[in-house]
């Protein structure tokens, strides 16, 4: 899957995918060499720089809107998981039935719902929404409550 994300820049076709593709030839061998050595900071790297070659690519304007974003993020997102939970230490309660299947449903709920975050996000930098006060608001209104959500769980994982 990781392969399919840094060569993703072979199937467009608008001959500007140069940087996007050096880039994620880079992050596969990061994260190749991340897990094969199980050394963390490879694979953060790797998944950065998969998400910078789409973030190169979306950087190019409106024009460069895909209707295949939402499929990339989710990928992106199970790619990412999928190698941390390959560095991560095994302990007996994997061995637990259901314990494992348990973890692989939640994390495929979660990229499921990446996925139609990112749809949400593609439909409304698409729409022909004009600003005004009551755009400012909602963009304020958006902004507190990501920072809500990001004081509690980091209120909830504090020890």
């Amino acid at each position: 899957m990781a392969a399919g994300l840094a060569l993703s820049p072979l199937v467009r076709d608008s001959g500007h995918e140069a940087v996007p593709l050096v880039l994620g030839i880079a992050g596969l061998l990061a994260l190749c060499a991340g897990l094969a050595a199980r050394w963390g900071a490879a694979v953060a790297f790797a998944i950065a720089l998969l998400g910078a070659e789409q973030a190169v690519r979306l950087a190019r304007g409106p024009d460069a809107l895909d209707p295949w974003t939402p499929l990339y993020a989710g990928a992106f997102l199970l790619v990412a998981e999928l190698a941390w939970w390959s560095l991560e230490e095994r302990v007996p309660a994997w061995a637990e039935r259901g314990a494992a299947t348990g973890r692989l449903l939640t994390i495929l709920f979660a990229c499921a719902g990446g996925s139609v975050v990112a749809a949400l996000v593609v439909l409304a930098a698409g729409a022909p929404i004009h600003g005004g006060f009551a755009l400012e608001l909602a963009g304020v209104f958006a902004a507190t409550a990501a920072l809500a959500v990001i004081a509690a769980v980091a209120r909830t994982h504090v020890r």
